[in-house]
């Protein structure tokens, strides 16, 4: 039997290497005042994590009752040693024990496992409730599972301790962001894949959309991927999109309301009015009844143009806002104080693309003078949305001929997929 010197703590050790822990036990003594770690009959004092080839890392096991519980509350001890058994010491006056190695640190997790598994005698306080080694597929369960608000703020925490850089979020976002980036291309061309469905159509089975007509798609896509509009139309206090809203008495969803397609709620309300990107700007001819340099604007974009305008007039202080969980918007915190409006409507590289020609130049200058004396409405069409968040997901400059590239060929060079 072997015990430990009483002027070397460490003499009785237990080297977690080249010995199987699994021989050990811990015993509580016969009048139940204390307990040890035991080989046979042998006690053990601690163990000897690591060993170099002039020093060792030994840690020091004892036990310490609980009057709470009457169980065991073990005391970690590290220590350096040299190969004499005397102890190394410290230049300064802290004293750092560090695992060097990852042979090290399971070592030193062997012997937590060890206590564990005595649970019943020995204290280990809420350890395993609280740390607990999952896969990451369980954490993905279980993040799936959280309200976005959660996500958010479980994101936030993790980027702040892992210190992730500017650069290290925008290359954990890109995978995703490209494949947005992939999708809005697709509706914008509309195409189709190898099975000749639609981009939309495709999209709407994916995401079980049941309300016919591409501007429902166009809305899912949007209020799904927010960051497109948030960061890319001049919102600067976007806080919530809500779909569907309500404008004008008796409330938010009242019957006989006009609707607006997306509501972004922010100190100052930011209504999003949603068109298509087939949606016609101008009529297709120009008509006798047309001055010299201009165009008339299609029929759609004028409704299109009114509505918005009159949603944005009939939204007020008073009335109430609910957004998808039936929450009421506090319209004193998000004060509703002249609202910015945005129209999202047509595809200029269609009916007037950047090209040296008199029909695409009027109507340029036509849509650019709307745009510039429109102080209430910020118009943009849905290509223009989508060269913003090019630049957002890319660093590459989006070539100025993008549009008219060969859609396998953009999507090759451009945004590198297959």
């Amino acid at each position: 039997m072997s015990f430990s010197n009483p002027s070397k703590p460490f003499s009785s050790l237990f080297d977690i290497e080249s010995q199987d822990i699994s021989k050990l036990v811990i015993k509580e003594t016969y009048n139940k005042d204390n307990c040890f770690i035991y080989k046979g009959s042998d006690i053990i004092g601690g163990f000897i994590l690591i060993k170099k080839q002039n020093v060792k890392t030994i840690l020091k096991v004892s036990f310490y009752k609980s009057k709470a519980d009457n169980k065991y509350i073990p005391r970690l001890e590290f220590r350096k040693e040299d190969n004499k058994g005397d102890l190394t010491k410290s230049r300064g006056y802290d004293v750092i024990i560090k695992f060097g190695d990852g042979d090290e640190a399971r070592a030193f997790w062997k012997v937590i496992h060890f206590l564990h598994d005595f649970k019943d005698l020995v204290d280990l306080g809420d350890f395993h409730a609280k740390y607990q080694a999952i896969s990451f597929d369980s954490y993905l369960v279980d993040f799936k599972t959280k309200k976005q608000a959660e996500k958010i703020q479980e994101l936030a925490s993790l980027t702040e301790n892992i210190k992730l850089s500017k650069n290290e979020i925008k290359e954990l976002l890109f995978p995703q962001r490209r494949n947005t980036i992939h999708w809005f291309y697709a509706f914008i061309k509309d195409l189709h894949n190898n099975q000749g469905i639609k981009a939309f159509d495709s999209y709407r089975n994916k995401h079980s959309i049941g309300e016919n007509g591409e501007e429902a798609i166009w809305h899912h896509f949007l209020k799904n991927n927010d960051w497109i509009i948030g960061l890319n139309v001049d919102i600067k206090f976007i806080r919530d999109l809500l779909s569907k809203q309500r404008v004008g008495n008796p409330n938010s969803k009242g019957v006989g309301s006009p609707e607006v397609d997306i509501l972004g709620i922010s100190y100052f309300t930011t209504l999003i009015e949603l068109k298509t990107s087939k949606t016609q700007i101008f009529n297709s001819v120009k008509t006798n009844k047309s001055r010299a340099n201009t165009w008339d604007f299609s029929s759609n974009f004028i409704e299109a143009y009114s509505q918005t305008l009159s949603q944005r007039s009939e939204i007020s202080e008073t009335k109430n806002i609910v957004d998808d969980d039936g929450t009421i918007i506090d319209t004193k915190r998000h004060r509703i104080l002249d609202p910015k409006a945005i129209l999202i409507i047509g595809n200029r590289n269609v009916e007037f693309p950047h090209t040296r020609k008199t029909e695409s130049d009027i109507k340029t200058d036509c849509f650019e003078r709307i745009r510039r004396d429109s102080r209430n409405v910020e118009i943009i069409t849905f290509d223009e949305l989508f060269e913003r968040a090019f630049h957002i997901v890319f660093t590459e400059k989006l070539p100025e001929n993008w549009y008219e590239l060969e859609p396998e060929e953009f999507k090759r060079t451009i945004l590198k997929v297959d």
